[in-house]
């Protein structure tokens, strides 16, 4: 077992861990897919037809929503059909898939099963017929749900980050919350998946205002990591819980990336969408929720802040560790540049 341990890894966190890993144990996938899948030659009901035989998915109730899918596809694939002939069907699909995504035991069977609401959207965003469905918006809904499980031993929140529909099978990462009974403070784990070419490497999880700008960045080498099965495609890293929703509440994204073989692979999400009201259900998760952010946290960055800013010279800088003041040239200018790492903007200064 190799892990990279923090400064203060004692008992408490240990147990924390091992309770933690159990729970997201769960998405650990035995049976890899196939990776040669090209989205640009095969529907997406196929698509799941063929993900669910190579899982040896064949129970009579995952395959009709897996038909009742196909139906509705075969329903925006028709221009000639009318919305009121399949409105009933549409919304049916979409509350099956939200019952999967709240309830379903089989982890693999909720992934796709977000995967699929994403596609969905993105597939019926473009036929005016989807927005006369009652249940339209709602299939958006679906994909930022954090999955919620309760019971006299734990409360769980756990959401999950997917890349396009098309790739979600061979890249997905889990956020999770959790406390136990007799815990007084939560746990936050993050399990990162790559079953594709099996590297993840420089894993970042930064958080975004509503301008794509980067706030603030949590890195790999920074925390706890369990890397017992990255040669298989996952990586679990142990995050502080009260950093965590703090700034799950101060951003308008989040996205983790990961250097791969070939490239930097993106994937965001948006877990503050659900998060203030599904914690609901987790009294004790609230507790702490609520006394974390009641202290103000490390606030962020406010976007007229930047962009007032922005082009303005830069005549003093300061270093964010020690808090040195630092004169510099007032040729420097704050600016804004595309980070393929980050999946953002961050920011920057140059000289003109």
């Amino acid at each position: 077992m190799k892990l990279r341990p923090t400064r203060n890894r004692d008992k408490k966190m240990k147990r924390l861990f091992a309770i933690s890993l159990c729970v997201l144990a769960l998405a650990a996938c035995n049976q890899k897919p196939d990776t040669t899948t090209n989205e640009q030659n095969q529907r997406w009901p196929d698509f799941l037809r063929d993900w669910t035989a190579d899982y040896n998915i064949d129970d009579p109730q995952r395959i009709s929503l897996i038909n009742l899918i196909d139906s509705v596809y075969c329903f925006f694939e028709d221009s000639t059909l009318h919305p009121e002939d399949y409105s009933q069907q549409v919304c049916l699909m979409v509350n099956r898939i939200s019952d999967v995504i709240a309830n379903d035991t089989l982890f693999e069977f909720t992934i796709m099963m977000r995967a699929t609401a994403a596609n969905f959207f993105g597939f019926a965003l473009k036929d005016e017929r989807f927005f006369q469905c009652n249940c339209s918006v709602d299939a958006l809904v679906r994909i930022v749900e954090w999955q919620i499980s309760t019971s006299e031993d734990a409360e769980d929140m756990t959401f999950t980050f997917m890349p396009a529909s098309w790739r979600t099978p061979w890249h997905f990462a889990n956020l999770g919350f959790i406390i136990g009974k007799d815990d007084q403070e939560p746990c936050c784990i993050l399990m990162v998946t790559n079953y594709e070419d099996f590297l993840m490497d420089s894993i970042h999880i930064s958080f975004l205002d509503s301008n794509y700008i980067v706030m603030y960045t949590l890195n790999e080498e920074d925390v706890y990591v369990d890397s017992t099965d990255a040669a298989n495609g996952m990586k679990f890293l142990v995050l502080p819980c009260n950093y965590m929703m703090q700034a799950i509440q101060f951003s308008s994204s989040v996205v983790i990336s990961y250097k791969t073989t070939q490239e930097w692979f993106v994937m965001r999400g948006v877990p503050i969408a659900g998060f203030d009201n599904q914690i609901n259900d987790c009294p004790r998760l609230k507790a702490t929720f609520d006394k974390v952010t009641s202290k103000g946290g490390r606030k962020a960055i406010k976007n007229d802040e930047i962009l007032n800013n922005i082009g303005q010279p830069i005549r003093q800088v300061v270093h964010k560790t020690t808090g040195k003041v630092l004169d510099i040239d007032s040729t420097w200018y704050l600016d804004t540049v595309w980070s393929e790492k980050y999946g953002g903007y961050i920011l920057d200064m140059k000289q003109l």
